[in-house]
């Protein structure tokens, strides 16, 4: 499934910089296990025609974004009767589907922005980042094939590894899938909760908060880490008892016991307006 160029930006910039490195399974709190797949163990990456362009810009003192971008019109020239020579072309624009190492050059448009917003080169950009899309279709297999057992599913340490949690016991066929990513995959099991479950959970709380008329906005996220529905109220009138205002929301309680409901409170407004 495509994805739109923003929303790859959006993905790259909402990285999490948390996670743990290792070998083999690992002990954590009871209840769960965990499975780390070093990045030594997994697939390497190869990008022929990007290296190849990576030595023609060293050769030739040009950008390498430059580079990719003249190879991209090139491509697109050679496949398109669209005429490619005007001023201005590009084809992460008129050509959409051309490809580089099997990145769609909209994505290597993208990485280009990623690279000045975070202040690195955009080398390490592609090396950091250009795997997004083929990731995206492991991850959309796992959700897919675990729809139940699927607590999370999130990039640690600036996108050189991925977490993923499970309700229950690790799936063989999870691992099996995991051991096709170029990154190091962090599994745990036993977590106790899904996210489809974390989902309701919020649906429900947000719901509820829309019926109660002493909130003016509020809003809820889930937290797949922790099993949290963190929900964040103002108040039409800030009480001076917090925890009692809190009480008095009557909140509905998670049937399942792994998940739980964490209420802060703002005098400012949250956005979100009930009703």
């Amino acid at each position: 499934m495509k994805r739109s160029r923003l929303a790859v930006v959006a993905v790259l910039m909402s990285l999490c910089a948390c996670g743990q490195s290792g070998a083999d399974p690992l002990s954590t709190v009871a209840g769960t296990e965990t499975i780390v797949l070093p990045r030594a163990d997994q697939p390497e990456v190869h990008r022929p025609t990007l290296e190849r362009l990576k030595r023609e810009a060293e050769s030739s003192g040009r950008p390498l974004e430059e580079v990719v971008k003249r190879y991209a019109a090139r491509v697109a020239a050679a496949s398109s009767p669209r005429r490619t020579d005007f001023e201005g072309y590009d084809p992460a624009v008129t050509d959409p589907d051309v490809m580089i190492d099997g990145i769609p050059y909209a994505e290597l448009v993208d990485l280009g922005t990623v690279a000045r917003s975070e202040g690195i080169s955009y080398e390490e950009a592609i090396d950091r980042f250009g795997s997004q899309s083929s990731n995206s279709r492991v991850i959309d297999q796992l959700n897919a094939e675990f729809p139940d057992e699927i607590s999370g599913v999130g990039y640690v340490d600036e996108q050189r590894g991925l977490r993923v949690g499970f309700k229950g016991s690790i799936p063989p066929r999870a691992i099996e899938l995991a051991r096709t990513l170029p990154l190091e995959v962090t599994l745990i099991g036993g977590k106790g909760f899904s996210a489809a479950e974390l989902r309701r959970a919020q649906d429900t709380v947000v719901s509820w908060l829309r019926s109660r008329p002493e909130v003016a906005t509020m809003t809820a996220h889930p937290d797949d880490e922790t099993g949290r529905v963190k929900v964040v109220v103002q108040p039409k009138v800030m009480p001076d008892d917090v925890e009692e205002f809190t009480r008095g929301l009557q909140l509905p309680q998670p049937d399942n016991p792994y998940i739980t409901v964490e209420v802060t409170l703002s005098a400012e407004s949250v956005a979100v307006v009930p009703g």
